[in-house]
């Protein structure tokens, strides 16, 4: 009688002890359960690793929690669809959660079309990769792009050149996106409007009159802003620049140009613009 009670004891502890074990890692509770039980099945020989989302939590509380410490730490910014679990306004269900649309066209259903915005694309907008420079999900900097500054600049172009040039000589750590636009422009450096004013005077405060290039922020159109053969960086001599607008023939028939064949423009115009309607000097 008492070696029963032991027994039962016994059996008791082992059962006690294997549903400890049940839910431990698979083979560990294999090992235990084929060490106190006949006959469970042999385990399956292949490994299996469960990848778990990077937004997965454990229930509705801990991903309030979670949201919290990423509103309160600032340690990522969030994609608005991803930080609200709105896979499927970008990913299909029924297609293995590919994308619904291939980018840009699904970027665009949210995002400014920048085919429609700019006359000139950023080599990445026109291709339509707009992950080349931005997560869709989520990011650490600013705008989910994928590296800070210069750093993503200066992932496809090529810093000594930039250097070589003059004008980024000063640049050290300013970033590019001071002067040019990371999505494209109106010229072929998409320049900022205004952005020549980092460094030029602002024209806009000094006259009364602005010469057309100058009041559309176009400085690229009388200007190259690299290197040019002429004088203030002109992408043409001043006589042939001002009459790629302006028709020569009517120029010459009024009394005040009739006898001005063999001067330059600038001699008596400002180019940038005046106190007056026709830009002359005081």
């Amino acid at each position: 009688m008492f070696f029963d009670k032991i027994k039962n004891i016994r059996s008791l502890g082992i059962v006690i002890i294997s549903l400890l074990f049940w839910n431990c890692s698979p083979k560990f509770s294999h090992d235990v359960q084929s060490f106190l039980f006949d006959g469970v099945p042999v385990l399956d020989k292949v490994e299996v690793s469960v990848v778990k989302d990077s937004m997965s939590v454990a229930d509705s509380t801990s991903m309030l929690i979670t949201r919290r410490a990423y509103d309160t730490r600032n340690d990522l910014n969030l994609h608005e669809p991803y930080q609200k679990r709105e896979c499927s306004s970008c990913h299909d269900r029924n297609a293995m959660g590919k994308t619904k649309a291939p980018t840009p066209e699904l970027c665009y259903e949210c995002h400014d079309n920048f085919n429609e915005t700019y006359a000139v694309l950023h080599g990445p907008v026109a291709a339509g990769n707009c992950s080349e420079c931005h997560n869709p999900h989520q990011s650490k900097f600013k705008k989910l792009l994928i590296q800070k500054g210069q750093d993503l600049c200066l992932s496809c172009h090529d810093e000594a050149l930039i250097v070589a040039d003059k004008i980024h000589k000063e640049i050290e750590e300013e970033s590019c996106t001071t002067c040019h636009s990371a999505h494209g422009g109106n010229n072929n450096y998409s320049l900022l409007a205004g952005s020549c004013y980092e460094c030029h005077d602002n024209y806009e405060k000094e006259f009364k009159f602005l010469h057309a290039p100058v009041a559309s922020d176009n400085c690229s159109q009388c200007h190259g802003s690299h290197e040019t053969d002429n004088p203030k960086l002109l992408i043409a001599s001043i006589d042939n620049l001002c009459t790629n607008c302006h028709d020569s023939k009517e120029l010459y028939k009024s009394e005040a140009h009739k006898k001005t064949e063999d001067k330059n423009c600038a001699e008596c115009h400002d180019p940038h613009g005046g106190s007056n309607e026709n830009f002359i000097f005081n």
